[in-house]
């Protein structure tokens, strides 16, 4: 990403006070001293739409979908998808207990299917890797993931992309 749009998106994430320093306990890691809400920038419909243009220049100009879960990703997803013309997986986090009892809602991915995973923070990656071993099952080939800010060492077996390190925003 260019220097000078990644200054701005500093400035604007930082503007409407993404980061929280405080003690948190964090969803998959235990306790930290800051949180980082990117969920914020969804209220935003122009920071919203840079962090979609971000991701738009990391992602395989031959895919097909673009996949999320969850409150951090699925806004995003959507912002991307709309914007981009992919079509958009929203998996979730355990299959519904009621109606179809499916895993994925929106476009059902096949073989064939390019996906990219989108996201908003990186810490352990286990929401990423529940979505891959989802998405895994429909015989769609993921080809990478994008996320706002990676704020730890979670690792992925896809090539995994970030627009911001967490120590850009502190």
């Amino acid at each position: 990403m260019e220097s000078k749009t990644k200054e701005k998106l500093i400035k604007k994430l930082k503007e409407i006070g993404v980061v929280k320093k405080r003690r948190v306990n964090l969803k998959h890691a235990g306790i930290s001293n800051f949180y980082v809400d990117i969920k914020k920038a969804y209220g935003e419909p122009k920071i919203l739409d840079m962090i979609g243009k971000c991701i738009w220049k990391q992602i395989d100009k031959n895919i097909t979908c673009v996949a999320a879960a969850g409150y951090g990703g699925i806004p995003l997803a959507a912002a991307v998808s709309g914007k981009y013309g992919l079509k958009l997986v929203l998996v979730r986090e355990k299959p519904k207990e009621h109606g179809m009892n499916v895993w994925i809602d929106g476009y059902m991915p096949k073989k064939g299917d390019k996906v990219w995973i989108v996201d908003d923070v990186l810490t352990t990656g286990k929401s990423i890797k529940h979505i891959i071993k989802v998405i895994k099952k429909t015989d769609a080939k993921i080809f990478g993931c994008s996320v706002v800010v990676k704020r730890g060492d979670g690792q992925t077996d896809i090539p995994l992309f970030y627009i911001l390190g967490a120590e850009d925003l502190l």
